[in-house]
């Protein structure tokens, strides 16, 4: 560790006073003192660098700040570590008869590149004592890049800003054939652990990745990449990444590997003003793999400000590369697990990419809040709740632009909690409906609810003018690069005194169907004359069959062999018709079974039929909690006594404000509580 043994004996000598009794108890260890704004790995009398008092700590043993300090800037010039070791993802990919398919082979430990700290122990660094916090900053820049800190262990950091990281992946496939690349990941802060931030500054830090084609590399989390992040009261804003694969702009959550339930959370805080750019690119603000492949974590944004991030293309990738991206979520995106959004604004965050739509109608791009698609189940819930999400948008590169505010992705559930203010819902890939028993997943879009209003204006509902905080320091590298980052925006309009004082109960409707043995399912055709009749759209249901059916006959699901070969059903028989389109199973992997196809299909035109009809009932959710209330009840079909249904509207969470908003003003300033991030009151700067 570069001359730093003399230090660590001279320290751990004063740290062995209060060891305990003798009687086995927890030792307790007293804080260590930074005292010097210098960077040195040489004791000098009287004196304790940070790197020195890192390197002394015990386990959990807090590190703190000599008040002499306040608002100083420690000035990092040596690299502790030239190959930090995290572990990391390592991915394998097998052939499924709908195309290549990566599965997680597992956590291993791998090489991060340069750290400038580094240290394998639970870390707390602690400047909560000077009211200007203190600075740690890496200042080799291009010519010398490093993260800035390190952390096999947990970290909890507060009152501490990080800046000036630069993490680029170096080639060492001469010494290391298994990871080619290392791994550029936490431009500020890499953490293999729980990462707790409160009252923390993450700016202008920055990764480099590399272009090669892999599935277990990627540059993540331009600020912070962590197991689990539990941030409170922080700013994460200015930071970049480039590279081949990229996620995290600001905030990179991996979920909790190793921790089932767990929650990562974004609180009152504001992630702004990050860009990612690259050929596969997600989540410009937040990203969260909610634990991993296989796991279900959650990830809760709170209270927080997610706005103009920038997702977008690499420079000088040829057309045919980009033609292959992907680019979605600019402000937030979720690959596992769940998401939850309370009292936040999500707005303003761009997406730019070539377009490209697949098979089943999928498109490459998608902007503001978006979980990812597959052709298998991962992501379960969006629960979204007195928000606003609006004015976030897509830009084709080659073509126009357009509103995408939410993108549901291959949800199992969307869940409103009321109140919310938004722009635009894109439903059109949440995974369809599935009448397997005890799913209760016939009805998957739980909107709208108390409150909610969608197809809003941004402008409507934040003063855009002269409503919004900026950083008095921090400069973006987002939508509006070079300008103060944002910090928060004051509500206007109706999303003003809007949620009640008293909590209130969301309803939500479930449905299932069981066919009886040997009973014929043509439940398909029962739900289009169905809708028909209940929104009165003469013909509906016999002009989507004939369109659907000369789709089924003349879609060719193998290119590869000569002529038209239309799907077929797990049996071998062709899949022509609508009473051949059946939902097969099985019930964990069915989305990515060809025989499921063609029934994915029908419902996706389903919804393109209804958007078409523009039928007055129907809103952005088309076939919402409402619409199947309304088709369906429980008990036989009197279509077809094989089909038994079951239909419920029970009562959910009961709803209630939140105590305080994104700057600590009690909630509600009037009678009735502000929509967003930022009750309408006066500011108070960050």
């Amino acid at each position: 560790m570069k001359k730093l043994f003399a230090v660590y004996l001279t320290l751990s000598a004063a740290l062995l006073t209060g060891c305990g009794d003798g009687g086995g108890s927890t030792p307790v260890y007293p804080d260590i003192v930074v005292n010097t704004l210098e960077d040195s790995d040489v004791l000098i009398a009287g004196t304790t660098p940070l790197r020195a008092a890192l390197a002394a700590a015990r386990s959990n043993q807090r590190i703190v700040f000599d008040p002499a300090l306040d608002g100083g800037v420690i000035e990092l010039s040596i690299v502790a570590e030239e190959h930090t070791v995290l572990p990391g993802e390592v991915m394998g990919m097998r052939d499924e008869p709908s195309g290549p398919v990566s599965y997680l082979e597992g956590y291993f430990d791998r090489d991060y590149g340069r750290s400038a700290l580094y240290a394998r122990k639970n870390v707390v660094i602690d400047a909560s004592a000077l009211p200007s916090g203190i600075t740690i900053a890496w200042t080799g820049g291009d010519a010398n890049p490093a993260r800035v800190l390190a952390v096999y262990g947990d970290l909890f950091l507060r009152n501490v800003s990080i800046t000036g990281g630069k993490v680029v992946a170096e080639d060492i496939s001469a010494t290391n054939s298994a990871q080619p690349w290392t791994l550029a990941r936490g431009g500020a802060l890499a953490v293999w652990g729980v990462a707790q931030l409160e009252n923390c500054r993450l700016y202008d830090n920055h990764l480099e990745g590399d272009f090669d084609s892999s599935r277990d590399r990627g540059a993540f989390g331009g600020g912070i990449y962590a197991d689990v992040v539990v941030m409170n009261n922080c700013v994460v804003s200015g930071n970049t990444i480039l590279g081949g694969g990229a996620a995290g702009g600001g905030v990179y959550s991996v979920g909790g590997v190793l921790s089932p339930g767990t929650i990562s959370t974004v609180e009152q805080s504001s992630v702004t003003g990050n860009r990612i750019s690259a050929l596969f690119t997600y989540g410009g603000g937040v990203y969260s793999d909610g634990g991993g492949i296989g796991n279900s974590n959650m990830l809760l944004i709170n209270n927080s400000t997610i706005a103009r991030n920038l997702v977008d293309t690499p420079p000088g990738l040829p057309p045919f590369l980009l033609a292959m991206g992907y680019w979605r979520g600019g402000g937030v995106y979720i690959s596992n697990g769940y998401l939850a959004i309370r009292s936040s604004t999500i707005v303003e965050n761009e997406v730019h990419g070539v377009p490209r739509t697949d098979s089943l109608g999928r498109r490459n791009l998608a902007g503001g809040v978006a979980a990812t698609v597959g052709n298998a189940h991962a992501v379960e819930e969006m629960r979204i709740g007195h928000s606003i999400i609006a004015g976030n948008t897509v830009h084709e590169i080659g073509g126009g632009s357009y509103a995408h505010d939410i993108f549901t992705g291959s949800l199992l559930h969307f869940k409103s909690r009321g109140y919310n203010r938004i722009g635009v819902l894109d439903f059109s890939q949440i995974l369809v409906p599935v009448g397997e028993i005890y799913w209760e997943s016939l009805s998957r879009r739980h909107y709208p609810k108390n409150g909610d209003i969608d197809g809003v204006n941004v402008a409507d509902v934040l003063d855009l003018t002269s409503g919004i905080n900026q950083s008095q320091e921090i400069l973006s590298a987002g939508t509006d690069a070079g300008e103060f980052a944002v910090i928060s925006y004051m509500p206007q309009g109706n999303a003003v005194d809007q949620i009640p004082l008293v909590p209130y109960t969301i309803y939500e409707t479930y449905a299932e169907h069981i066919i009886s043995p040997g009973g014929v399912n043509n439940f398909l055709q029962i739900m289009l004359d169905r809708i028909e009749d209940q929104y009165n759209v003469v013909g509906f249901a016999n002009d989507f069959t004939t369109d659907f059916e000369t789709f089924l006959q003349t879609v060719d699901s193998d290119e590869d062999t000569v002529g038209v070969q239309p799907y077929t059903d797990p049996d071998g028989s062709p899949i022509v018709t609508l009473a051949d389109t059946q939902w097969f199973g099985p019930a964990v992997t069915w989305p990515k079974e060809l025989p499921n196809y063609p029934y994915i299909e029908f419902w996706h035109r389903l919804d393109s039929a209804l958007q078409a009809e523009s039928i007055p009932q129907l809103g952005q959710e088309l076939l919402g909690d409402t619409a199947w209330a309304g088709l369906f009840s429980s008990g036989v079909l009197p279509e077809n006594n094989s089909i038994n249904m079951w239909v419920v509207t029970r009562a959910g969470p009961v709803v209630q404000i939140q105590a305080q908003d994104q700057v600590g003003t009690a909630r509600p300033v009037n009678g009735t509580a502000d929509i967003g991030a930022i009750e309408f009151s006066v500011w108070r700067v960050l």
